[in-house]
């Protein structure tokens, strides 16, 4: 009989009881945490026209996703969606489990870049950065931290006291992403943010992107596919509206049955292809990205 109980560890200080609590806490730490963002049925109209229809997905946390599809097909009103800007009309949509108008208002956790992005013309660009720190809850010195990393990064060290009325759209772009990414918020939306940069600023962008810190999730929208593949791990493709494939490249390669392999010139294009129902576009230049920017 000791031995037995010995061997269940009551012996050691142990009950029963302990071990059934134990054995839970394993299972509850081993358990992927919920997800960020989560959506049901989620349905968005203006006036007649329905934007989107009945999408039902989820962002992991520290996930890099893809928002691909056609113009018109709803990109831009989800992720208005998600930052909370733009109330759904039907369904459900949590980021990190409270509304997304709730959660935008917590200190840190929303960087956001709109496909047009608004700036004040009257302040200057270091302006609006010191700005965005106080919302983000930086302190002084994290701000200036913060200021001199991301205008080293983007090449921005010149254009720091201009007017935002003065700058070019490029420049304007470079600042409205130095905004969205300051602080290293916890969810990062960025609507086309190559659009209007020259070749050099989209590879100082696209490094920035890449380093982002684990516990930035992200979610970006492009219509440059091979960029998308480099710079995510997953993708959610939409359709007039509705949800065409949600999954990482890899799964969505195999399960659309994809004949390129991931990695090969031309994968991310079949894939968007295959998702959206049509022909895959032979392979030529540009890596298959031509259609998708119609």
């Amino acid at each position: 009989m000791d031995g037995a109980i010995e061997a269940n560890g009551a012996g050691k200080g142990e009950t029963p009881a302990a071990d059934t609590l134990a054995a839970a806490r394993d299972v509850a730490e081993a358990a992927p945490p919920p997800p960020l963002v989560a959506a049901r049925d989620l349905g968005r109209a203006f006036g007649s026209a329905e934007a989107l229809k009945g999408l039902t997905f989820s962002l992991r946390r520290g996930g890099r996703t893809a928002l691909l599809g056609p113009n018109g097909a709803g990109k831009s009103t989800l992720m208005r969606l998600i930052a909370g800007v733009l109330p759904p009309d039907g369904g459900e949509i949590l980021a990190d489990g409270m509304s997304p108008a709730r959660a935008r208002e917590t200190p840190g956790f929303l960087g956001w870049l709109p496909e047009k992005a608004p700036l004040n013309q009257e302040l200057t660009v270091r302006e609006h950065l010191v700005l965005a720190g106080k919302l983000r809850g930086l302190d002084p010195a994290g701000t200036r931290s913060e200021i001199e990393r991301l205008s080293a990064a983007l090449d921005m060290e010149g254009k720091l006291d201009r007017l935002a009325g003065r700058l070019s759209l490029g420049t304007r772009r470079q600042a409205a992403l130095a905004l969205a990414l300051l602080g290293g918020p916890r969810l990062l939306l960025l609507d086309e943010p190559s659009s209007s940069l020259d070749p050099e600023e989209v590879r100082r962008l696209n490094w920035l992107v890449m380093a982002l810190p684990e516990t930035t999730t992200l979610l970006v929208s492009t219509h440059v596919l091979e960029e998308a593949y480099l710079l995510t791990d997953s993708a959610l493709i939409l359709k007039e509206g509705r949800l065409a494939a949600h999954g990482g490249w890899d799964e969505l390669g195999a399960g659309l049955g994809a004949g390129s392999r991931p990695g090969d010139p031309g994968f991310p294009g079949e894939v968007f292809f295959l998702a959206l129902g049509g022909a895959v576009r032979p392979e030529g230049p540009g890596g298959g990205e031509g259609p998708c920017r119609g």
